[in-house]
């Protein structure tokens, strides 16, 4: 079992509330959508964004369920985790971007078959590979969460399953997709969801926006996550890299699980009461 991009827009179709918006932000390499899900109106605004990798499709799921969740515990009234969805949704306005690199996604899910074009051109620009154990990159090689203009640098010299940051920052139209939607909503916070490790990143080259500290430690308190310094590759050319770096605001990586990529599906129950807890914290 999968959570691919067929799912995720079933998931999204299955949305059914009139209080939820549905935009299209952009299209991968292979033309597939890249949508936002708006839920509420409230002037704090925060956005979460998941799936930048291939292997990790399981944040996608989280994401997709806590805001299933969320917009039935504001129907119902009821707490959701000890915390008002309904106080939540007034002062809170939510964008979630559940699956930012749907291509990846696809491949590391399904593989290619070797009779497709497509196949041939990975092998030739990445060299041979078990997709559904190493893809994590877009479907031109490009590694997203190395794409951003924050200390960017090509960590690899050419397209490969992971960790090449490709030919300049942004050059690829995922990226592009998530830094024209963030430019246009401006979030006061920025949230971008991996696996594994939990563990909170809240700063970028040593640098820490005002408040990242204070919603790290609740995000903290309410996972038993561990608040971390990213090092090594994980220090730069990411998403919330270059949202500190451009706003000056809050932007955390926080890393769901633990185990090995990709994680098993199943493995969500057991771990997604910690991430919507982790996430209502965010926005309280």
């Amino acid at each position: 079992m999968c959570y691919d991009y067929k799912t995720l827009t079933a998931d999204i179709d299955r949305l059914g509330y009139d209080f939820i918006e549905r935009t299209l932000i952009g299209k991968s390499v292979e033309g597939r959508e890249i949508n936002c899900i708006t839920i509420g109106g409230g002037r704090r605004t925060t956005l979460i964004a998941a799936a930048f990798h291939g292997l990790e499709s399981i944040t996608a799921a989280a994401v997709m369920r806590f805001a299933a969740d969320y917009a039935a515990h504001i129907t119902s009234g009821e707490m959701f985790f000890g915390k008002s969805a309904a106080r939540l949704f007034v002062r809170n306005t939510l964008h979630i971007v559940p699956m930012v690199n749907p291509d990846g996604v696809n491949i590391a899910a399904h593989g290619i078959d070797p009779s497709n074009p497509v196949h041939s051109e990975l092998i030739g620009m990445a060299g041979i590979c078990d997709f559904k154990r190493e893809w994590q990159a877009n479907a031109r090689g490009v590694d997203l969460n190395h794409n951003y203009d924050a200390r960017w640098d090509a960590i690899k010299e050419g397209p490969s399953p992971t960790k090449y940051g490709g030919e300049y920052p942004e050059s690829e139209p995922e990226t592009r997709a998530v830094t024209g939607f963030v430019r246009r909503v401006r979030p006061d916070a920025l949230i971008a969801l991996h696996s594994q490790g939990r563990e909170i990143y809240r700063d970028f080259n040593g640098y820490c926006p005002a408040g990242a500290r204070e919603t790290a430690h609740k995000m903290a308190a309410e996972s038993g996550y561990a608040v971390r310094h990213p090092t090594g590759t994980a220090a730069f050319g990411g998403c919330k890299d270059w949202f500190i770096h451009e706003f000056d605001r809050p932007g955390f990586t926080i890393e769901i699980g633990y185990g090995k990529n990709p994680l098993p599906l199943n493995m969500l129950d057991e771990i997604y009461e910690e991430i919507a807890r982790l996430l209502l914290s965010a926005m309280a």
